[in-house]
Parts: structure tokens; C-alpha cells; sequence
């Protein structure tokens, strides 16, 4: 469990994604956006972007590793803006708030390190 904890990709997914909801508790001012699937930014792309930028550094932006995380990103946030917003209007994202995840993603994954244990 403790090796977990190490791997500098998972700690990065898990961060970014609760950074981008964090973001939504503090812009709404209620707690309750913090398990809000829609809005500014999308928690999803968020998570799928550290995923994505951490393994870029991790094992190379030529990775075949990271192909396939770019890959699921963008399955992610086409999810997100084109086919959520279908199933029920307050799920989806505009494309302002999935490129904000994107950034969001993008900002943890370079702050952490990139092959070094975290602890």
C-alpha cells in the first residue's frame, strides 16, 4: 500500500482530480459541488491530463505509455463535452471548462517529480 504511494503517475491522477474539485467547492462557496459532475473545471479531464503529463515525464513524451494515456484523455474529454451533456444537461462540460482540467492536470503533474519517490 505504501509503494502506492510512491508512484508519482496514481499520486498525480488522484491530486489533480481532487484539486479540480476543490476549485469547484471554492468558486460555488458549497460544499456540495465537491461530488458535482459538471462545471468549472472538469474534475475528469483534470485527472485524465496528470495522468497523461505525468507519464509524459515519466517515460517520455515518445512513449507508446504516453500515447495511450493521450488517448484515453481525449476519449475522456470528448465524453465530457460531447456525449454527457446528451444524458442529462448538468453532467456535461463546455469546452472552456474541459480545457481547464486540462491546465489543471497539466499544473500537478509538472509540480510533482517526475521519476523520484514522493516520500
Amino acid at each position: 500500500m505504501v509503494n502506492l504511494f510512491k508512484n508519482t503517475a496514481i499520486v498525480s491522477t488522484v491530486l489533480s482530480f481532487l484539486v479540480a474539485q476543490l476549485i469547484k467547492v471554492f468558486t460555488s462557496k458549497k460544499f456540495s459541488a465537491f461530488k458535482k459532475y459538471g462545471g468549472m473545471p472538469s474534475g475528469h479531464s483534470a485527472a485524465m491530463s496528470g495522468l497523461a503529463f505525468s507519464l509524459a515525464r515519466c517515460t517520455g513524451y515518445d512513449s507508446p505509455v504516453t500515447a495511450i494515456a493521450v488517448a484515453l484523455l481525449m476519449v475522456v474529454v470528448a465524453d465530457a463535452v460531447n456525449l454527457r451533456p446528451y444524458v442529462r444537461e448538468d453532467l456535461g462540460h463546455t469546452w472552456t471548462q474541459a480545457f481547464a482540467g486540462i491546465g489543471v492536470g497539466f499544473v500537478v503533474a509538472h509540480l510533482l517529480p517526475a521519476r523520484i519517490p514522493l516520500w
